[in-house]
């Protein structure tokens, strides 16, 4: 079989490592033509304009990047996309909504990988929102696309286990591990027909929204140690779970669940027991404090913020 000619619509991170998975790995099997990323944006307080991930690694093997400013009404970007003649298009965590001009593009089909299993968790965050319930398994799910996002038929679904510590980094890490192999199986079955896509029940559809930084508030005095634990896992690393210390916001950048309570204080206080620093909940279960980070401060472990911030054990949230 002669290799399938893609291109690629990604920008984070787990799209970089889809990619680099697929080019080193699999390379007689799949001919990338092209990236296409979202154009790269200020990152910083210097606001310094940086590279997306796929954009970078894209540039060190030579593989052809593209960078719209738009995609809808893109007249030459269209042009673009068809005279490649393309087998597929492969969208992981693009971003934006793709249009029907770019759906029409390839021979074959336009195909998603998306982090749940279909229609559960549809929308912008389904590993996040996975997380969040503590669930105790995801999917990987391979899908056609069409304008209305997360909606049109499945391909190919793959389980993952999710160990009840896992963040966000390690369940994509998983899916890394699986999703470009499961990506090269699932484009050579749909060229040999051998493969039966499943239409989605709209009825059992769930959905999940944008991730702002605002969500990573958290109130100590009204939510529980499980709310607050799965949050930071979805959290993790960004927008990362945090509250205000007097009038800055702090980070808990690492946390440690326990079954340990502590019904004689109020939630929010701090407590301090041997060198383990700990905070409690609406639940008065206590979370272990480890790696904090104060606003426009560098991130350090509890023990050293202590150290600087005295008054933070008579603190309460």
């Amino acid at each position: 079989m002669k290799a399938i000619k893609i291109a690629y619509f990604w920008t984070g991170d787990f799209s970089k490592n889809i990619l680099k998975d697929i080019h080193e790995n699999f390379s007689s099997e799949i001919e990338v033509l092209c990236v296409v990323s979202q154009p790269d944006k200020a990152v910083g307080r210097k606001r310094i304009i940086t590279p997306t991930p796929v954009h970078s690694y894209a540039l060190e093997q030579g593989i052809d990047i593209v960078q719209p400013a738009k995609l809808r009404n893109n007249t030459d970007f269209f042009e673009q996309l068809n005279h490649l003649d393309l087998d597929f298009i492969v969208v992981v965590a693009y971003g934006k909504i793709v249009p029907t001009e770019v759906l029409n593009a390839p021979k074959h089909a336009c195909i998603n990988i998306h982090g749940s299993i279909l229609p559960n968790y549809r929308w912008a965050s389904p590993i996040q929102e996975s997380l969040k319930n503590w669930d105790s398994k995801t999917w990987l799910t391979i899908m056609y696309m069409s304008e209305s996002m997360d909606e049109w038929d499945i391909l190919k679904i793959e389980e993952v286990e999710l160990d009840k510590l896992d963040n966000t980094l390690d369940v994509f890490t998983k899916f890394e591990q699986l999703g470009a192999k499961t990506l090269v199986t699932t484009l050579q079955w749909v060229l040999t027909w051998d493969i039966i896509w499943v239409p989605q029940d709209d009825s059992q559809a769930t959905y999940c929204s944008k991730i702002s930084k605002s969500d990573g508030e958290i109130d100590l005095t009204a939510m529980a140690a499980d709310e607050i634990f799965n949050r930071y896992r979805a959290y993790h690393p960004w927008p990362w779970i945090y509250a205000y210390y007097g009038d800055k916001k702090i980070n808990f950048e690492d946390i440690e669940y326990t079954n340990e309570t502590a019904p004689w204080f109020l939630a929010g206080a701090i407590i301090k027991n041997e060198k383990k620093i700990g905070i409690v909940c609406s639940d008065n279960k206590i979370l272990q404090l480890k790696q904090v980070k104060l606003e426009w401060k560098k991130s350090m472990d509890i023990l050293s913020f202590i150290n600087g911030n005295k008054d933070f054990l008579d603190y309460s949230f």
